[in-house]
């Protein structure tokens, strides 16, 4: 589940030094400021739609631009392998990482290197938005029974949230497609994705047959704060059976390109929740494991020694275990590093004990949204690839210039976007690369992806995402707010299920070139 606007505020925050920037336009009028396409009602635009008979122009220009201009890469395949590179590796049936002429490439279950592009969120045919409590805001909301049932739902956020949502992108599609509106979505999506040069699938989305994609998964088990006691055996068999169970339907698909586990900052180990374990009592396993950590690396078994350090009295090891300690600063550090190793190491050793065949991409981490730099080399040697998420107009800076040279793994970004803002005109948020208009995004698209393509170290990457958030925000919220949770003009393809046809198109240009790039690019992975 991507999460919430609070993250990105910190996010934004962390990264760039400044507050998110404005919310959609605000006004006094509490009547309507959704149309009954779910656009903006306020104001107009060129090609803005007014009228069923829009969505269905809009279907036969794709239609006809899928015959002439988006093409279909004709050498690649299932699996977004190039064929005609000249080189032909191992098929194993999964897909894996090899370096080659200096290159990290993934290869496909087929033999075959591809650099993966993909698009999060696919196919999204239920978008919805909050409307209990606010429905004034709408100009149009139909019965919850009827033609528009479908488009009626409730919260993804909270199972026992009464909250109704009404979803505009699926009223849409029922409007374009009719009673088979479902189906041919979802064909519309994957389809769309091909003639786009894309691979196949990113984060946070379903897993699906027959089209490659990169799971987000969650486990179940309790936590001291943040994260679960991993040295404590019942939490790790409470973890583990989660993840098989998860894992386990899926180990012998080969359309899988691997397992991440949770998302950024959420899996950060902090020092504050190392503090918060030592405050505990000595029956946690994890306070026990680490006085014996602290002891053995700090003090070479020193107990007096310790117990000053960490001012605590009578100087005895039940003591350490019992009582609150205040150790310093380099003692903290130390221990939340060894948390976060083995933590880390854990669930990599218990994915792959799972499921031995398919990739493991860790957490996402977001390079500087982190206690410190140290992270980056902390999770690298507990993943197969390095997956993170950056949201920049570039695809590379010094941070991650430097980073990617000191691991020197693969690695592949998880998320990156430029979403319009068009100047708070269409009731859209406006987000740090936020660009002013659909044509501004194609140009930094190109560049950024064919840069992705010439670094070494870099696998692939991901679009966040294949539609757009509801102007009135995707929740979860309840009551009069105009906006609630995130609200951005992230995707491909608007609420009314356009395309923007301009990023459409340069995604296509860029991204069926992308494996011959990556091959040709000057730069090689720094010998380790």
């Amino acid at each position: 589940m991507r999460q919430s606007l609070l993250r990105r505020t910190l996010y934004t925050s962390l990264l760039i030094g400044c507050t998110l920037a404005a919310k959609a336009p605000q006004n006094s009028n509490t009547g309507p400021i959704v149309d009954r396409y779910g656009q903006y009602l306020l104001t107009d635009w060129p090609d803005k739609v007014r009228s069923d008979a829009d969505l269905q122009a809009a279907l036969q220009k794709e239609q006809q631009l899928m015959r002439t201009r988006w093409l279909a890469p004709s050498h690649r395949d299932p699996f977004g392998g190039e064929t005609d590179l000249g080189w032909h590796d191992k098929a194993t049936g999964f897909y894996r990482v090899e370096r080659h002429n200096g290159k990290w490439w993934l290869i496909t279950p087929q033999g075959n290197p591809c650099f993966y592009t993909g698009v999060c969120n696919v196919p999204a045919l239920f978008n919805g938005t909050p409307i209990t409590g606010r429905e004034s805001l709408f100009e149009w909301l139909p019965p919850k029974t009827g033609t528009f049932a479908s488009a009626w739902g409730k919260s993804i956020w909270d199972a026992t949230d009464p909250t109704d949502y009404f979803s505009f992108d699926t009223a849409n599609l029922v409007r374009k497609f009719g009673p088979d509106w479902r189906s041919k979505g979802y064909q519309e999506a994957l389809e769309r994705l091909k003639r786009w040069g894309f691979c196949g699938i990113g984060k946070w989305s379903e897993i699906l047959p027959n089209i490659p994609s990169c799971p987000v998964l969650h486990y179940q088990a309790p936590t001291l704060g943040r994260h679960p006691d991993i040295f404590d055996p019942t939490v790790q068999a409470q973890i583990r059976q989660s993840l098989q169970q998860q894992i386990g339907p899926h180990r012998n698909d080969p359309y899988i390109l691997g397992w991440s586990i949770n998302n950024e900052y959420q899996e950060i180990i902090t020092n504050q929740e190392i503090q918060e374990i030592l405050a505990k009592g000595a029956d946690v396993p994890a306070k026990r494991a680490f006085v014996d950590e602290a002891l053995k690396t700090r003090y070479h078994d020193n107990v007096a020694a310790m117990a000053t350090a960490w001012k605590v009295s009578p100087p005895n090891l039940q003591t350490l275990y019992q009582m609150t300690p205040h150790p310093p600063a380099d003692d903290l550090e130390m221990l939340r590093q060894f948390f976060a190793k083995s933590y880390y190491a854990f669930l990599y050793n218990t994915v792959k004990q799972i499921d031995p065949h398919h990739l493991y991409f860790g957490f996402w981490i977001v390079p500087g949204w982190w206690q410190n730099k140290s992270d980056w080399s902390l999770i690298a040697p507990y993943c197969d690839v390095i997956g993170y998420d950056r949201y920049g107009y570039t695809f590379e800076d010094d941070l991650l210039q430097h980073l990617l040279a000191s691991t020197h793994k693969p690695v592949l970004d998880g998320e990156f976007c430029f979403p319009p803002y068009y100047k708070g005109q269409r009731g859209f948020s406006k987000w740090f690369t936020s660009v002013d208009n659909d044509a501004d995004e194609a140009p930094l698209y190109t560049k950024w992806a064919r840069d992705a393509a010439s670094n070494p170290y870099c696998v692939g990457f991901f679009w966040f995402m294949y539609r757009d958030e509801p102007i009135t925000g995707k929740g979860p919220g309840h009551g009069p707010e105009k906006v609630y949770g995130e609200n951005y003009a992230f995707g491909i393809v608007d609420v009314t299920d356009r395309p923007r046809w301009d990023l459409a198109t340069a995604m296509h240009d860029a991204n069926v070139e992308l494996n011959k790039m990556h091959a040709a690019a000057k730069t090689s992975v720094a010998a380790q």
